[in-house]
């Protein structure tokens, strides 16, 4: 068996399991060294959508937060909301013959995957990773945190990037990445 550890982030304008998500990116790569696979990253336009799924509270958290960034990812939209999330069920599937090799991770599985798990549903289509293979970035950056003695905020910053923009979903994922592979080394090592 090939493992295939996948970082996934998603940007939406709700917290529901139904909430648009208007762009979904991703990276394939190793989480022994946290080199980069294969890359996909896509942004939707909102007004191709069926659905427009958007929550009060969620619309004004990012216009508090990154309103720039927000404007700019909405501008920068192809797509239906529903085309990104079948192209990123395709490209997850061109990763490999046996999709029990694709590991994805989230930072909640509960939120990432599990919406991303449920509009695919809604849509029709299957959800391409095995029952035991979502991971969630929480859990690992928690027992990490816990070998090392310090809190998981202090771990995080050991892994900061200043250069990433804090809520592209591309840059979100580089970022998890890093975590991640940092977090494995420090668990496997004695």
């Amino acid at each position: 068996m090939s493992r295939i550890d996948v970082m996934v982030d998603i940007e939406t304008l709700g917290t529901g399991s139904n909430a648009t998500i208007f762009q979904i990116a991703a990276v394939a790569f190793n989480i022994e060294t946290g080199e980069h696979c294969s890359k996909f990253n896509m942004i939707a336009d909102i007004s191709k959508s069926r659905k427009l799924n958007v929550d009060g509270s969620t619309l004004k958290w990012w216009l508090n937060t990154n309103k720039e960034l927000l404007t700019d990812l909405l501008n920068k939209g192809e797509e239906s909301s529903e085309d990104l999330l079948s192209k990123f069920n395709n490209w997850l599937m061109y990763l490999t013959s046996d999709l029990r090799d694709i590991y994805l991770w989230g930072n909640g599985i509960l939120f990432d995957n599990k919406m991303i798990q449920q509009q695919l549903t809604d849509s029709g289509e299957v959800y391409p990773i095995f029952y035991k293979n979502d991971r969630d970035v929480r859990t690992i950056v928690d027992l990490a945190g816990k070998k090392l003695g310090i809190t998981e905020q202090e771990l995080k910053d050991k892994f900061k990037d200043d250069k990433l923009v804090h809520h592209d979903a591309f840059d979100d994922v580089k970022y998890q990445i890093n975590l991640v592979a940092g977090c494995y080394k420090l668990l496997i090592s004695k």
